[in-house]
C-alpha cells in the first residue's frame, strides 16, 4: 500500500474496527436499486414519522414557516454534506477545485453503513479535471472512499433498516456567482418570494445555489423569459418547466441530469437549451418535443460512442449546435442533414477527419474546428458558400482545400498553431478577408501577394521563424500599413 493510502486510512479509521461495507459498482447497483428500496426505508421516515402522509404545503416558505420534519431532513442532510467535505478537506484532496459527488447509502438501523455506491459526476468549477484526470481522480479516491464509508457511522438510528441518497458539491465552492443585474432579473430564492410584481420579471438567475430540485417559486412569473439553473444538483427538470408560456432560454447545464433527467412536453416557444455537462451519452429524444428550438448546446458531456443525429434531425429550426469538449471520435455522415444550421462548434474532440457531406450544410456561417486531430480538411469546404467564420487552429494542417477559394464571405480564418510552411495560395485570393491568423507555424516568409487582401484588418504571424527572426519585407510592412492591416509578429 502506497504511503498516500496509509496516511488516509490512518487519518480516517484510527484503528478502530471496520464494519464490513460493500462498496456497489455502478453495475451493481442498477440491477439491485429496486430490491434495496423495498429492503430499505427512506431515512426520511424514520426521522420524520410524519413523511409522506402529511399534505405537501405548496409554493416556496420560509425556513420559519418548516414543519419540525422538515427542519430535521434538512439538518440531516446539511450534516452529511459537511461530514462528506470534511472529508476531503483531511485529506487534503480537491481543494482548488469542486466535483459532484452522488451517493446512496444504505444503513442498518444503528446507522453503520451496509451498502454504499457513489459516483463522481459534474464538473462544477472552471479548474476542474478534465475528463481523464477525473478517471484517475476516481481510481485513486474510490477505494479509500469507500474504507471511509465503512468506518462512518450515519448520523441517525431507528428499528429498520433505512436509505439515503443525495448529491453534493465537493471541495472548493465558487466563491463569486457571476450574476446579470437589471430590471426584471433576480438572482436570489428570497427575491423572488419576496415579489410583489411577479409580472414584471423576465430573468431568474439561480445558478450556484446548490439546489436539488427545480423551486416551486419560478412559476410564480408568467412573463419568464430566461431561466439560469446551472451549476447546481438538480437531477430531474420537470415537464411543468416547459409549460411556462413565455419560457424561451433554459440553462440547465452542469446538472446531474443524465440520459433521463429532461422531461419535455411539446411546446413551441422554447428557443435556446443549454445540456452542457450534465452526464449524457447521448442526444435526448425529450429534446425534439422543443418543436422551435434554434440553439442546442452539448457540450462537456460524453458522446464517444457515436453521435445518433436523428433527435437533432426532427428540430426543424436548429440554427446552432454546441459539441465543445464533447469526446467525440468522428462526425457522422448525416451531420449533413441539419440544413439550417448556421453555427457548428467542434472545438476539443477526437476528430481526424470531417465527412465529406458536411459541406452540404449551405447555410453554415460558422465552423469550429479547434483543438482536433484533423490533418486535412474536407476537399469540398468551399461548398459551405455562407462560411464566415472558420477556426481550426491546434490540429495537424499543412495545406488547405482547393476549393476553399471559393469562400467568398469568410471574414475570419484562423489556421494558427499547424504545420504551414507557407501562406495557402487559396487564402490570398479571398476577397472579404479580415482577420487572418497562422500564428506558430512554420513560415520562413509571406508572400508579396499579401498587400493584395485590401479588406485584411488583422493579421497574426507570431512564433513563426519568419517573425522571430525578423525578416519581414519592410516594404510589405508598408504596405500593409498603408492598407490599415495591424500585423502582431
Amino acid at each position: 500500500m502506497s504511503t498516500f493510502f496509509r496516511t488516509l486510512l490512518a487519518v480516517f479509521i484510527s484503528g478502530s474496527t471496520l464494519a464490513q461495507t460493500v462498496c456497489l459498482t455502478q453495475a451493481e447497483h442498477k440491477v439491485t436499486v429496486k430490491k434495496l428500496e423495498k429492503e430499505y426505508i427512506a431515512v426520511d421516515k424514520v426521522i420524520d414519522p410524519t413523511f409522506g402522509t402529511a399534505p405537501i404545503a405548496t409554493g416556496p416558505r420560509l425556513p420559519d414557516e418548516w414543519t419540525p420534519g422538515e427542519k430535521k431532513r434538512f439538518e440531516l442532510y446539511t450534516q452529511v454534506e459537511k461530514d462528506v467535505n470534511q472529508f476531503f478537506k483531511k485529506a487534503g484532496l480537491l481543494q482548488d477545485t469542486t466535483c459532484y459527488l452522488i451517493v446512496h447509502l444504505y444503513a442498518n438501523p444503528d446507522g453503520s453503513l451496509n451498502k454504499v455506491y457513489h459516483e463522481f459526476s459534474t464538473n462544477l468549477s472552471p479548474k476542474a479535471p478534465d475528463s481523464l484526470a477525473l478517471k484517475r481522480f476516481k481510481e485513486r479516491m474510490d477505494p479509500v472512499l469507500c474504507q471511509w464509508f465503512s468506518s462512518y457511522r450515519f448520523p441517525v438510528t431507528g428499528d429498520k433498516p433505512y436509505r439515503y441518497s443525495s448529491g453534493m458539491a465537493v471541495g472548493k465552492l465558487p466563491s463569486r456567482r457571476k450574476l446579470r443585474r437589471g430590471p426584471g432579473i433576480l438572482t436570489t430564492l428570497e427575491q423572488a418570494e419576496k415579489t410583489t410584481r411577479p409580472d414584471t420579471v423576465k430573468h431568474l438567475v439561480f445558478n450556484t445555489l446548490e439546489l436539488t430540485e427545480v423551486p416551486e417559486v419560478i412559476y410564480r412569473f408568467p412573463n419568464l423569459e430566461v431561466l439560469d439553473l446551472s451549476i447546481n444538483g438538480i437531477r430531474t427538470i420537470p415537464e411543468r418547466v416547459f409549460t411556462m408560456p413565455k419560457l424561451r432560454q433554459l440553462d440547465a447545464s452542469y446538472n446531474p441530469l443524465g440520459s433521463d433527467g429532461l422531461h419535455v412536453v411539446r411546446n413551441k416557444h422554447l428557443k435556446i437549451l443549454n445540456i452542457q455537462s450534465t452526464g449524457l451519452t447521448a442526444v435526448p429524444k425529450a429534446i425534439t418535443k422543443n418543436r422551435r428550438l434554434e440553439s442546442l448546446w452539448l457540450g462537456f458531456n460524453n458522446f464517444s460512442g457515436g453521435l445518433n443525429t436523428a433527435p437533432l434531425r426532427r428540430i426543424r429550426r436548429l440554427k446552432d449546435l454546441n459539441l465543445y469538449h464533447a469526446r467525440l471520435n468522428e462526425l457522422p455522415a448525416s451531420i449533413s442533414r441539419l440544413k439550417r444550421l448556421e453555427v457548428l462548434d467542434l472545438y476539443y474532440n477526437n476528430l481526424r477527419t470531417l465527412p465529406e457531406s458536411a459541406c452540404r450544410m449551405r447555410r453554415l456561417q460558422q465552423l469550429a474546428l479547434s483543438n482536433n486531430k484533423l490533418n486535412e480538411l474536407p476537399r469540398q469546404l468551399g461548398r459551405l458558400r455562407k462560411l464566415q467564420e472558420l477556426y481550426a487552429h491546434h490540429n495537424f494542417l499543412a495545406s488547405l482545400p482547393a476549393s476553399s477559394e471559393k469562400l467568398n464571405y469568410l471574414r475570419t480564418l484562423d489556421i494558427g498553431h499547424n504545420a504551414f510552411v507557407t501562406v495557402p495560395q487559396q487564402v490570398l485570393t479571398l476577397p472579404n478577408l479580415e482577420e487572418f491568423d497562422i500564428s506558430h507555424n512554420r513560415l520562413t516568409e509571406l508572400p508579396v501577394q499579401m498587400s493584395q487582401l485590401h479588406t485584411l484588418k488583422k493579421l497574426f504571424i507570431r512564433g513563426n521563424p519568419v517573425s522571430e527572426q525578423k525578416t519581414v519585407s519592410a516594404n510589405l510592412l508598408k504596405q500593409l500599413e498603408g492598407n490599415k492591416t495591424e500585423v502582431f509578429y
